[in-house]
């Protein structure tokens, strides 16, 4: 039996399953089950900013592609906005980051991880909750920040 596929608008297709990488932080470990993933026909990776492993990622999915073992247009590559990035001026950094660590120049679905966005702390994927405060989320707003980073 083939993989199921998703119909996405735009055309691409996403497979209808994929590796999940949450609480997967250990280099090692992260770095096995991708490899074995991919080997075994995976294409679909999920991740996000939060989970601190897209430099990880990033390194895996550039072996593979740089050694001819799969083909970037194949790969399905999810990650989200991180709840310090849910502010129309910080999605475009916030993307940028995710893209730098995962060596990619687009991804194929973004998503925003958490309805309610906290302020931004350099260095910090969330704030120290002695810093931490909600912010004013305006998702309308947001999307309209958002959208023409990947049209374009």
């Amino acid at each position: 039996m083939g993989m199921v596929y998703m119909d996405m608008p735009g055309g691409k297709k996403m497979p209808g399953i994929g590796l999940g990488t949450w609480n997967a932080i250990d280099e090692t470990e992260l770095e096995t089950a991708l490899d074995a993933a991919l080997e075994c026909g995976y294409r679909h990776i999920d991740t996000a900013f939060f989970y601190e492993n897209e430099k990880i990622i990033g390194r895996v999915l550039n072996q593979w592609i740089s050694a001819g073992k799969v083909k970037r247009d194949d790969l399905y590559i999810v990650t989200k906005l991180a709840v310090s990035g849910i502010h129309p001026d910080r999605v475009e950094m916030m993307l940028k980051k995710s893209l730098e660590d995962l060596r990619l120049k687009y991804l194929d679905l973004y998503l925003v991880h958490f309805p309610v966005g906290v302020n931004y702390v350099e260095g910090h994927v969330v704030p120290p909750s002695s810093q931490m405060r909600l912010e004013h989320t305006d998702h309308v707003e947001l999307w309209k920040v958002s959208f023409p980073l990947f049209v374009s």
